[in-house]
């Protein structure tokens, strides 16, 4: 199983911790990274290993999910469900999401122009801006349709 870097920190992390990297921890490591715009739960991620044939827990799953973003690896995202949502956390990557209420649809998106306006507003409130999270809810294109549609229909 090849490792994409950064894994290297977990391991030093769990070796910190008298924790080892299991095979389980490295197989949830390539999960995450193997469709890394899909913004995966641990049930997703469990179903997708079960159907590789893999045998892990999904309490494994959430303890390792939840090691990675101790250590600055992954981030959860809570896009108004009752979990969240992980993908890893690429440094220097500043983006936001955009989120369907219909059908749960999460787009990603860079804008250049915004990550400039929140420098400004960060320098004019005394802050040095590393990191934001941005998350915009509304309707897909698909869903504002279907939406549309009923309401001609009534």
């Amino acid at each position: 199983m090849k490792i994409k870097p950064g894994i290297e920190n977990f391991s030093s992390f769990l070796r910190g911790k008298g924790l080892r990297l299991t095979r389980s921890r490295k197989l949830v490591w390539e999960e995450i990274h193997r469709q890394s715009e899909i913004h995966r739960n641990a049930a997703d991620i469990y179903q997708s290993l079960k159907k590789k044939g893999h045998k892990i827990s999904l309490a494994t799953i959430y303890r390792t999910l939840n090691l990675f973003v101790q250590t600055g690896l992954a981030r959860a995202e809570d896009f108004g469900e009752k979990h969240s949502h992980f993908e890893p956390d690429t440094p220097g990557k500043i983006h936001g999401h955009l989120i369907c209420l219909g059908c749960g649809l999460v787009k990603e998106f860079e804008e250049e122009k915004l990550k400039k306006e929140l420098e400004v507003i960060s320098h004019r409130l005394g802050f040095k801006l590393a990191k934001y999270s941005l998350q915009i809810f509304g309707f897909c294109q698909k869903c504002s349709y279907i939406s549309f549609r009923e309401k001609d229909k009534g």
